[in-house]
């Protein structure tokens, strides 16, 4: 039974990285891609250190409006997109806000 990735160690994760990319290389159907791409950012997320995202604007990958994060609750960042809107992504999406 394979490890959930809260449960594997940082090498087992970078080792999962590198097989949800090559899955993803290979990956027939758009819809296959998205769901490997999906698997990747969350096994991604473990890697990073949560105390270093303070609240603040950020930009999050895949779209052009800032995210305002409030907290991190795990490995995902809650906070707000646009006009008031909650929202939540994974730690691996976000990036400074320049």
């Amino acid at each position: 039974m394979k490890k959930r990735f809260s449960e594997m160690t940082r090498d087992e994760l970078e080792t999962e990285l590198k097989l949800l990319m090559e899955q993803m290389k290979h990956a027939q159907f758009p819809s296959e891609r998205e769901i490997l791409q999906s698997k990747y950012n969350t096994a991604k997320a473990y890697t990073l250190d949560a105390a270093g995202f303070l609240p603040g604007v950020y930009r999050v990958q895949g779209f052009d409006e800032p995210f305002h994060l409030k907290y991190v609750n795990g490995i995902m960042a809650w906070g707000e997109m646009g006009a008031d809107r909650e929202a939540s992504f994974p730690l691996s999406l976000l990036e400074p806000h320049k």
